[in-house]
């Protein structure tokens, strides 16, 4: 009788007793277990009296006020009015702002002329200009994603050019070496090699995007999670107040993750 040799199953065996095949912690996971500390800390803090209830609500009350919140249809739409207004605001300013950069990147000399000046713009406070938008288009929501856009195109511009400034000129000579045409080595050289410094770019913008728009609410009291916020401060109901901040940042944290996932399909 032949006996099989068992070496491979051994080391099968090595290998996944070794280090490398250790479990490890998803990074949702460790996220959430975060946050889950940080507002056990705050509940803390509050029922101690080392916060003033008046200021900070309980954690607890501000979660359950937020579920009810999405169940509200009237809620809801206030919701719906600042999201629309976010992603009109960033679909527009991703387009040109990428659009602009890959303009003055292909022209050496426009870029060398225009970059200062939209760095020197980007560094401005354009949101103070928000009177002149509302002459111009009225008291309306129109008026805030056109001036959410226009503060949100200008890093989007300043990173989509230094993204393909930034290619390196060996992985551009590989791929005409492979006869790859124009078209094919932007797409499967070019971008892949930018992106990371272009999404940068996008990201820079929403967060932009989502500052002006909020704090235009806010200011101008035209619908929207601004127009609550600005309702529960004036009505000091801080419940109500933190609630709608908390919605804010759930609607930040989801556009990040589809950004994030934008970037794996193009980077692919």
């Amino acid at each position: 009788m032949t006996v099989a040799p068992a070496g491979p199953k051994v080391v099968r065996q090595r290998g996944a007793s070794s280090g490398t095949g250790r479990f490890r912690v998803p990074l949702w996971i460790v996220r959430v277990a975060l946050i889950g500390v940080l507002l056990a800390l705050v509940e803390l803090g509050v029922r101690l009296r080392f916060l003033d209830p008046f200021f900070v609500p309980l954690p607890s009350r501000v979660v359950v006020g937020m579920a009810r919140s999405i169940a509200d249809p009237g809620y809801l739409r206030l919701v719906a009015v600042t999201l629309g207004e976010v992603l009109a605001a960033f679909v527009i300013a991703g387009t040109v702002g990428v659009a602009v950069g890959f303009v003055l990147w292909r022209s050496v000399r426009a870029g060398q002329a225009f970059e200062p000046v939209v760095a020197a713009l980007f560094s401005s406070p354009i949101v103070l200009l928000y009177p002149i938008f509302l002459v111009v288009m009225g008291r309306t929501p129109t008026a805030i994603v056109a001036l959410a856009a226009v503060f949100a195109t200008l890093p989007t511009i300043l990173y989509t050019r230094m993204a393909l400034r930034e290619v390196r000129r060996t992985l551009l000579d590989v791929g005409r070496s492979l006869g790859l045409g124009t078209w094919s080595l932007f797409r499967h050289v070019m971008l892949p090699a930018a992106a990371p410094t272009i999404f940068t770019g996008l990201r820079v913008a929403l967060t932009y995007v989502l500052i002006v728009v909020i704090a235009m609410e806010y200011i101008l009291q035209i619908g929207g999670l601004g127009l609550s916020v600005a309702e529960a401060s004036l009505r000091f109901q801080a419940v109500d107040l933190y609630v709608s901040v908390g919605l804010t940042v759930a609607i930040s944290a989801t556009l990040m993750w589809l950004i994030a996932h934008l970037q794996r399909v193009v980077t692919r």
